[in-house]
């Protein structure tokens, strides 16, 4: 069999992160043959693979449940350590779950200290192998007579997967030994071990697998005292070394090597071709559109059971439509339609055709993945394989190989996480791998401990970028790379976060695109706002003031400029330089000053919080009315911006006059751009003064968020864009010829008067715009039950929480699980969950929360892995959360999501428009709940309850609106008792 066709190889490339090159997804194809045959020396034997279970994660209050270890000789396992161990405490209920280990299997167990005294007879002098080592090491040293193992060599063959394995889309245990066809894991110790065994000669093929020079770069990144599994990357750097002498480590020579070859010329923009009298755009006929999704089409092609579904073709005729007669679109098209291909055939081949860029913006990665590493590929295979592609997004999800190489230059180093050191070596190393195995893809699914290596010291903003003076710019560059590959390409995907910041920034970062799509465009509004609005932000100014008033000359910009910039020629030359600098650490130092005076200022502001209900949260929204504007406390503080501006606009001169200065230097280009950079980010903040605190001009809204414990460097003035329609009709729409606008949620009781209005659709001779509402290709009324519950007290009644609680215990008990409730506030979920799940807990039910700090993807794959657990959630599971079949049987909304009346954009409303909250509010309120909805049916045989607990559905008049606009009409009126009793019957 060829390496394709191998059930190994087609599972292996299933855990790779898409967009992996081909070279490397064969290389790790071949690592099990590589590990079969290879004699890895030192790692070959008197190795012992451990691993323990405990109690929890804290260290100081937590103990050993479970210790198993396995001698090792040339990936064979030859005899065996394992044993429970007695906490001394309770095991909870949660890691009894996990880990199968309950307190009657540790009863009769030996003590921590008698059976570690047993282990460290077991492993003698032995290497001790474990995935994230440093837990075991820490939990194994704990208790005096494990000391022993602290004089042993431990390897992370967590540390080993994430630098050899970069490209993985997990580096959990579990995850690669499933990817590699090894013995599985389930949490207990003794079977980990196993596993370990099974996958370290993989991960020692891998290692030695990778390029010498960047072996021997990481072999010299720590000592084995600082980063015990470095000693891995020396054994391997000398063997290559002895077969070949590696050259000296360049980043530079990595990305050659990966993307030297590659050459891209921006495609015609299609305003030239409309303004050429010899040529014209072409567009496909509705007919050819027609045709590629019948069976035997373009799309029918591509899926063996592929059924026409009419609302399909009908959405692809509209945005053919759109395009052809350059009008706008707003669609919506329900669950199942199939909206992606939909728009992607007449953008495909419009873009094509006419050789131009044709832009999608999505709101979420998930979508933008799906669309370039699938449907993409595919369509661009029933094209002929003549279509061409990319992804795009902003600065900050893409390496910065300048700063990365400033790192390596300088080595990497311990530091102080929480209360611990740590080394930077296994972050960097695995970062320069990830490098070596990319073309341009971001780094959102790079897996390194950012405590160490924080985002922002290893990527760069366009402020900061030193564009063509970087000896990395061009097409080794990770992001011109991928621009230049944008402007090459004929779809272009990004996000709504670029689409609306190159829109604020009049240009420059995306290609010039004439026919977008936005899909998931319910949320473009917001997104829009958040790229026209202008904040002062306390962290951001005193971050600033760090970098221009710090004594350190590894902050101050000045500074650091003193003692790295070598000026030439005479005496007078060195004068004028350290005059010019002089000047500007004074001016840094003045202007620190001032903005420390502005920054404490802001939460004088809390002055103004009244609401006394939401005591409990450390964070408040303030409406800055005029009359707030008028007071004495604003107008301080407005002062004190002013003063601020006054200072940075003499700073932004004596910067400027550096920045000339240095122009023809040599090796000064990055002080020049980092000083250039400053000068920027005042000029900054003296227009978002100009504009908050003096003339406060009335397209914005006017907010502060302030921190109530004053003690984070929170606290922020911004001024949010009232208007994002009027800005778009000058941004975008004047601009383009066509924008299709397509979500699953964008009509409100059947109509899309709302999204039009807020996104300035029809208003203007460069809006108009058609509108197609599409019913979903299921069956809703037959698939999805509504039950609005009839005897709920009112959400501001004092008994509504302790109804809410006996609800959710019965509908959980009936369903026998598998429910998702989402909450509109933390406080409430929580007050619930402590309730509602120990009643279940007695019936075998789990349920799970998201309390502050649980990680959202890990609730995710365990709602997704486990058919029977139920799950507590806030508003990061409304939308963008998909749990088909039988792991999500019923979705239950407590509260209809309506925004918080202080919110300061409803408030501003409100005092201009007496109808806001009929026009504003209460589309938004629908809008979401039918995201909620949407989360239950996802497939074609899907079948599930929505129950909606709001009083208000049944005694406010607006109740109508919200069902009428749900994708079921199948609702049901009903007690407590009458659904409870319902679902029971049903289950």
């Amino acid at each position: 069999m060829s390496r394709e066709t191998t059930p190994l190889a087609g599972l292996l490339r299933s855990f790779i992160t898409d967009g992996t090159p081909e070279e490397i997804i064969e290389r790790y194809e071949s690592l099990p043959a590589r590990a079969a045959e290879q004699d890895f020396g030192p790692f070959d034997s008197n190795v012992v693979v451990l691993d323990t279970e405990t109690t929890g994660f804290s260290l100081a209050h937590d103990e050993l449940t479970q210790i198993a270890a396995a001698r090792v000789e040339k990936g064979q396992i030859v005899d065996w350590f394992v044993t429970f161990v007695n906490p001394g405490k309770p095991i909870p209920d949660d890691v009894a779950h996990l880990t199968d280990i309950h307190d009657e299997d540790v009863a009769e167990a030996p003590s921590a200290s008698e059976a570690l005294a047993e282990l460290v007879a077991f492993v003698g002098d032995a290497i001790v192998v474990a995935h994230n080592a440093e837990f075991d090491r820490n939990f194994t040293t704990k208790h005096p007579t494990g000391y022993p193992l602290l004089e042993n060599l431990w390897v992370d063959s967590l540390d080993l997967s994430r630098i050899a394995l970069p490209r993985m889309k997990s580096h959990r245990l579990i995850d690669l030994v499933k990817a590699f066809g090894a013995p599985r894991s389930t949490h207990r110790a003794d079977e980990d071990v196993a596993a370990t065994c099974a996958l370290l000669r993989i991960l020692l093929a891998g290692v030695e697998a990778m390029p010498a020079m960047l072996l021997r770069e990481i072999s010299q990144m720590a000592t084995a005292e600082e980063w015990p599994t470095v000693e891995v990357f020396k054994c391997f750097a000398e063997r290559a070394a002895s077969e070949e002498k590696p050259l000296p480590f360049s980043l530079r020579a990595l990305r050659r090597e990966r993307v030297g070859k590659m050459d891209f010329r921006p495609l015609v923009d299609a305003d030239d071709i409309a303004a050429d009298p010899a040529r014209s755009l072409v567009f496909p006929t509705a007919e050819a559109i027609a045709e590629a999704f019948t069976a035997q089409g373009m799309v029918g092609s591509l899926y063996a059971d592929y059924e026409q579904r009419d609302e399909q073709v009908a959405m692809a005729e509209a945005v053919r439509n759109a395009f052809a007669r350059s009008r706008n679109l707003m669609v919506e098209a329900g669950t199942g339609v199939g909206k992606s291909m939909a728009y992607l055939v007449p953008a495909a081949i419009t873009a094509r055709d006419n050789k131009i860029n044709v832009g999608v913006a999505t709101k979420t990665n998930a979508l933008l993945d799906q669309l370039v590493y699938h449907e993409l590929p595919a369509l661009n295979q029933a094209l002929g394989a003549n279509l061409t592609f990319a992804s795009l997004k902003g600065f900050s999800h893409y390496p910065c190989l300048r700063r990365i190489e400033r790192i390596v230059v300088d080595g990497p180093t311990m530091r102080t996480v929480g209360r611990d050191q740590k080394h930077q070596a296994p972050a960097l190393a695995a970062l320069l791998s990830f490098i070596e195995q990319t073309a341009y893809d971001d780094m959102d699914n790079l897996k390194i401990d950012y405590r160490v290596l924080p985002r922002r010291a290893i990527t760069t903003t366009s402020h900061d970028c030193l564009r063509r003076k970087c000896p990395f710019f061009g097409t080794s560059c990770f992001v011109h790379g991928s621009r230049r590959k944008a402007e090459a390409a004929n779809i272009v995907v990004t996000n709504h976060s670029l689409l609306f910041c190159d829109l604020a920034a009049d240009g420059g970062l995306l290609p010039p695109i004439r026919y977008w799509v936005v899909d998931e465009a319910h949320s473009a509004e917001n997104e829009a706002r958040r790229a026209f609005s202008r904040e002062l932000s306390e962290e951001d100014i005193l971050s600033l003031v760090r970098r221009v008033a710090s004594d350190e000359s590894r902050r101050n910009v000045f500074v650091r400029a003193e003692r790295t910039v070598v000026v030439p020629g005479n005496e007078s030359s060195t004068t004028l330089f350290y005059g010019l600098t002089a000047k500007a650490r004074s001016a840094g130092k003045a202007f620190g000053t001032a903005a420390e005076a502005f920054c404490a200022s802001l939460a004088d502001l809390l002055f103004y919080d009244t609401s006394r209900r939401s005591k409990g949260y450390e964070t408040v929204d303030l409406w800055l009315n005029a009359e707030i504007r008028a007071g004495s406390t604003f107008q301080n503080v407005a002062r004190l911006a002013r003063a601020m501006a006054a200072e940075a606009e003499k700073m932004v001169t004596a910067c400027q006059e550096l920045v000339g200065y240095l122009e023809d230097i040599e090796g000064a280009a990055v002080s020049q751009r980092e000083i250039a950079s400053i000068a920027m980010e005042l000029k900054e903040i003296i227009q978002n003064v100009e504009v908050i605190c003096v003339q406060c001009p009335d397209r914005y809204v006017y907010a502060a968020t302030l921190n109530r414990k004053n003690d984070r460097n929170q606290n922020k003035l911004e001024a949010l864009l009232f208007n994002v329609g009027q800005t778009l009709n000058e941004t975008l729409y004047a601009n383009t010829h066509s924008v299709v606008y397509a979500s699953a949620t964008l009509a409100v009781d059947g109509g899309f008067k709302s999204f039009a209005s807020a996104m300035g659709l029809g208003e203007s001779e460069f809006s108009p715009c058609d509108e197609l509402q599409l019913d979903s290709s299921y069956d809703f009324d037959r698939q999805m039950t509504v039950y609005v519950v009839s005897d709920m007290p009112e959400p501001n009644e004092p008994s509504y929480l302790t109804v809410l609680q006996r609800l959710l215990v019965a509908t959980h008990r009936a369903q026998k699980g598998s429910m998702l409730t989402l909450f509109t506030n933390r406080r409430e979920m929580e007050k619930c969950f402590e309730e509602v799940q120990p009643a279940l807990k007695a019936d075998q039910l789990r349920l799970v929360c998201q309390k502050w700090g649980v990680s959202v993807k890990g609730l995710r794959d365990d709602f997704l892995a486990d058919e029977h657990l139920s799950l507590f959630a806030l508003k990061s599971f409304w939308e963008g959360f998909d749990a088909p079949g039988a792991t999500l049987k019923g979705v239950i909304i407590p509260k209809l999501p309506f925004a918080k009346p202080s919110d300061p954009l409803s408030c501003e409303r409100a005092a201009r428009d007496d109808a806001a909250w009929r026009r504003y509010v209460l589309p938004a309120a629908v809008i979401e709940t039918k995201q909620a909805a949407g989360r239950l049916i996802r497939k074609a045989d899907d079948r599930g309850v929505l129950i909606l607990a709001d009083k208000r559905l049944v005694t406010k008049g607006y109740g109508k609106t919200f069902l009428r606009s749900l994708p079921s009409q199948n609702i049901r009126f009903a007690t407590i008792d009458e659904i409870v009793g319902e679902l029971t019957a049903a289950s």
